[in-house]
């Protein structure tokens, strides 16, 4: 299965996309097709393993996109599109290729047990993830999924 990870210099984030529903003949409202994944996050002593995460291949595309585009003008604030809301995910340029991954992650909105995170990285990193999303991307399309 696919996969990417953003890394950074006290952590990172992985996420995995264990099932992909409906694939290739049924979207998602979302865009792109259904997925159950996997997300793995470390942030300096701070942990969470294999925890289930909800979201589609448009907002993977929609990411990818956005991510592109900071990574090109070394500027902008990127929010990881997750209706679900159990990941808050941001990513926050600043100066030289320097930027901020920040957010919080609950697994079950029933419980009131979360993992708040904040770790530095740099444009360097990002090479392997934005190679890691288009080869997502490149598979499953774009919003319309693949056109067939």
């Amino acid at each position: 299965m696919y996969a990417f990870e953003l890394g950074g210099k006290q952590g990172y984030i992985r996420i995995e996309l264990t099932e992909v529903l409906g694939f290739p003949k049924r979207t998602s409202y979302l865009g792109g097709y259904d997925v159950k994944g996997k997300i793995e996050i470390k942030s300096k002593n701070y942990y969470v393993k294999d925890a289930e995460l909800w979201f589609s291949t448009g907002q993977i595309y929609e990411f990818y996109e956005q991510l592109l585009k900071c990574y090109k003008e070394l500027k902008g604030i990127i929010n990881f599109p997750n209706t679900e809301s159990e990941l808050k995910l941001v990513l926050e340029f600043a100066d030289f290729g320097q930027f901020t991954i920040l957010g919080s992650f609950q697994e079950y909105p029933s419980e009131e047990n979360f993992l708040q995170f904040e770790f530095e990285s740099e444009q360097s990193y990002l090479t392997s993830t934005l190679a890691e999303l288009k080869e997502i991307v490149d598979y499953y399309g774009g919003n319309q999924g693949l056109i067939v």
